[in-house]
């Protein structure tokens, strides 16, 4: 063999070596991917996510659910995420149809609300093939390996315009910072119970033992809680705050805003009307004593599909009435705060930011942010004070007013006397650790 001939030959194993390395080095862009024959379905249901934040590799993006999408001409499927603003990647949907992978371009949509920090809320639109009934779904950015793409299932597959299987839930975001506000938060589950909700979903992130242990007693023995694992700060610099300049971090508020879209998704086809709130308020009606009532008032006014935003009404904790006949002895040792005892208000002014909080129709609205809708097929009403107020129960907002300055408003006590009754029994059957000292 001449020395020439051994050259070609040393070059060409060269060649193939290199580019075997490369083939199974590389990583894939979605166009290659689907010449892999080995890449099988059975990846769809072996790489279910069991993180409820799904990195996306190439990109800084988390997926938190996937849901089908009704509302849109053609059908599609949303993805609802926590985006790096900033990034310009592009993504796309791997569709799990059948025994079959389809690809479609996502369309990608910053939320309004992100309080200037980097990271925000936004949704990925994918349209679904007409030959496609897809089960699961995954995120990838232009270029990926296709051994790592994490799927998950895609949820409201049937949708529901009547039936639901409840009235009213309420979406409680973002329980932090080792809360421990046990008192008030049992008097607003019973309240809530009052009212006519028959579901109440927490986003946890941490709280106290003598708190797991009332999240336990709601969801395992009540039924009434759905507790949503939300482990945000091990993925995300998050701020404690709505403002990067009083706590630093990526995100608002502990993802406040992204969980509060994610349970709206969630629970679209589940109920009829969602309220989104926090546990130190309540949404009262004026002259009804249910929000059944309340609503059905609305509906005659408004319509069935309108969204109801109420007024935040400011009641300072620092103005306590400790001569209250609801001061009682049996709830001094509870860590928390008594609704009872907090009946001054501050004033609303004139002119003022909009913090109050609303009752939405879930199916009308593609967006949400903390205090109003920002994406809708309808319209959003401001409820007059004469039919519903929020209570809101929480430190000063307004430090210039005085004492004599605040209203007082007495209209939480009318629920009193049913609300003592049914937060005692529930304290009863709880076996909170702060009281076994």
């Amino acid at each position: 063999m001449t020395k020439k001939n051994l050259m070609k030959i040393f070059l060409g194993l060269t060649l193939f070596t290199m580019g075997y390395m490369i083939f199974i080095t590389q990583e894939w862009s979605v166009e290659q991917l689907f010449w892999r024959k080995d890449w099988a379905m059975d990846t769809c249901f072996t790489n279910l996510s069991t993180d409820p934040f799904i990195p996306i590799q190439g990109s800084k993006t988390f997926v938190l659910n996937a849901f089908f999408e009704h509302r849109t001409y053609n059908m599609s499927l949303r993805l609802i995420s926590i985006v790096w603003r900033p990034e310009k990647t592009i993504h796309h949907c791997l569709l799990c149809c059948q025994d079959r992978l389809f690809t479609s371009l996502a369309k990608r949509t910053i939320h309004h609300s992100h309080f200037w920090f980097p990271y925000g809320t936004g949704d990925f639109l994918c349209d679904i093939p007409e030959d496609c009934e897809p089960t699961h779904a995954g995120l990838v950015s232009e270029d990926f390996d296709p051994e790592h793409v994490t799927f998950v299932p895609i949820l409201n597959r049937v949708p529901r315009e009547s039936s639901f299987p409840a009235n009213f839930t309420v979406c409680l975001s973002t329980m932090f910072g080792g809360y421990n506000n046990v008192l008030q938060f049992v008097q607003a589950m019973e309240m809530y119970r009052l009212l006519g909700a028959q579901r109440v979903v927490v986003y946890k992130t941490n709280c106290s033992r003598d708190m797991e242990e009332v999240l336990h007693y709601y969801e395992d023995e009540v039924g009434l809680v759905e507790v949503v694992p939300w482990p945000i700060d091990t993925h995300i610099k998050v701020s404690s705050s709505w403002l990067a300049t009083k706590s630093p971090g990526d995100l608002h508020y502990y993802g406040q805003i992204p969980a509060l879209n994610d349970c709206l998704y969630r629970n679209m086809y589940q109920t009829k009307y969602l309220l989104l709130h926090d546990p130190d308020e309540i949404i009262l009606p004026v002259d009804n004593s249910t929000w059944v009532e309340l609503l059905s008032t609305l509906e005659i006014k408004y319509g069935n599909e309108a969204n109801f935003y109420f007024e935040n009404n400011v009641f300072p904790i620092e103005e306590t009435d400790e001569s209250s006949r609801f001061n009682l002895s049996e709830w001094a040792t509870i860590p928390g705060v008594n609704f009872l005892l907090h009946v001054l208000r501050e004033p609303i002014l004139k002119s003022h930011y909009k913090t109050g909080k609303l009752i939405i129709n879930p199916r009308t609205v593609f967006e949400i942010s903390v205090h109003g809708v920002k994406r809708q097929n309808s319209r959003t009403v401001e409820v007059s004070s004469h039919l519903g107020r929020l209570y809101h129960i929480r430190r000063r907002k307004n430090a210039m007013l005085k004492s004599r300055d605040l209203v007082r408003d007495e209209g939480l006590l009318r629920f009193a006397p049913q609300m003592i009754r049914k937060v005692a029994h529930s304290l009863r059957k709880m076996n909170l650790p702060s009281q076994k000292l």
